[in-house]
């Protein structure tokens, strides 16, 4: 047990092996003990053995060693496993159908969340903050924004208070509804309690103004970050990714600039924000440069950063450099989608080279048609 609220998961499993050797029988506490601490050590596969071996040393199984092998695959995100574990249960409590519940979230079953969560009352299991704050992610993350505020606005009534991580999923469920007024509703009521918002919620704040395109808001939120000194690369992407949304490329250029000076290392979202502001601002030599420092640095690329910088030679008439960057995509093994072959054609159009355009044109007609193909098998 001491091993395993340490967090040294190999110890532990080492110690629970070597009872037979000193003639100590393992009892359901101590096979408990040992599944829980796979499961903080991120090792399901062990918790699940554990957990499958209890019956060989004549013991049954209780809701604390299946809720922690339940835990354990819902925290590795087998999140079938994990709801296999839960239907298998004898009886159930409170942590077993939260983990159930977040094991939904992880897999995209906003729907078996949602059923999970009416059913507790009716088992009298007690629904607290942690079952509504991972069934309000479970829609969130569906985008069911809808049900997601529907179950915020619900908690009260069920006389269970918010946590920060539940007005951070709310916020976000508003963010991928489009509903940018209702976040910032949402966070000033926020404010107003005791809760501190962290470094989740004003990342979901600040994107639920780049989804509006209040990039005003955005920068002010990132501001109020930093004075309670939360802010965080999540964060300064978001504001970025919001200038850039509205076309502030200068706004969007500072920020990335700041990174450093706030000890924050740029990653390929702030990066490729940075990119596609320069390129929709028509400064596409700012544009090159930023993806070229990216391809030198420790930055992994993907094909947004591509297809801002395919774009980028297109606006500045660069297409032999476009069709190079094209081309080389294969070669870092990233895949082409419809918005590179369209950057690439309208690179090979501005260069008055139509064959070379219509090359292209055939291939992304192909590729379209393959992607229907497959669509139309499921």
């Amino acid at each position: 047990s001491a091993f395993e609220k340490g967090g040294q998961w190999q110890q532990a499993v080492a110690l629970f092996r070597a009872m037979p050797k000193a003639k100590i029988h393992p009892n359901i506490v101590s096979f408990g003990a040992a599944i829980s601490a796979c499961e903080k050590g991120g090792q399901w596969q062990h918790a699940l053995a554990f957990l499958h071996s209890i019956p060989a040393s004549k013991l049954h199984a209780n809701v604390i060693t299946y809720s922690a092998a339940i835990s354990a695959c819902e925290k590795a995100g087998q999140w079938q496993q994990a709801l296999l574990l839960f239907d298998a249960m004898p009886c159930r409590n409170a942590v077993s159908c939260n983990a159930a519940i977040s094991a939904c979230e992880k897999g995209g079953q906003w729907q078996r969340a949602m059923a999970l969560l009416r059913a507790m009352p009716k088992a009298n299991i007690r629904v607290d903050v942690i079952s509504y704050t991972a069934t309000i992610s479970a829609c969130e993350k569906a985008g069911q924004g809808q049900q997601a505020l529907n179950l915020f606005e619900a908690m009260p009534e069920a006389r269970v208070i918010p946590n920060v991580f539940s007005y951070s999923a709310a916020i976000s469920a508003c963010e991928k509804a489009g509903e940018w007024q209702e976040a910032l509703n949402l966070f000033a009521t926020l404010l107003k309690s005791i809760i501190r918002p962290n470094v989740v919620s004003y990342g979901a704040i600040i994107s639920a103004c780049a989804k509006g395109s209040q990039w005003q808001h955005g920068l002010a939120m990132l501001a109020a970050a930093e004075a309670q000194a939360v802010p965080n690369i999540i964060t300064y992407s978001a504001a970025i990714s919001a200038c850039e949304k509205a076309g502030q490329w200068i706004q969007a250029l500072a920020l990335f600039a700041a990174l450093p000076l706030a000890n924050i290392d740029a990653d390929s979202v702030s990066c490729n924000a940075a990119i596609s502001a320069c390129e929709k601002g028509g400064q596409w030599k700012q544009a090159l440069a930023l993806f070229s420092d990216m391809s030198q640095a420790t930055v992994r690329m993907n094909v947004i950063s591509f297809n801002a910088a395919v774009t980028a030679c297109a606006r500045g008439g660069l297409w032999q450099q476009a069709l190079a960057l094209f081309e080389g995509m294969n070669d870092v093994r990233i895949c082409l989608d419809v918005t590179t072959y369209n950057a690439a054609i309208s690179a090979c159009e501005g260069g008055c080279q139509s064959k070379q355009a219509m090359f292209l044109l055939h291939d992304v007609a192909a590729l379209v048609s393959s992607a229907v193909a497959s669509s139309s098998r499921f």
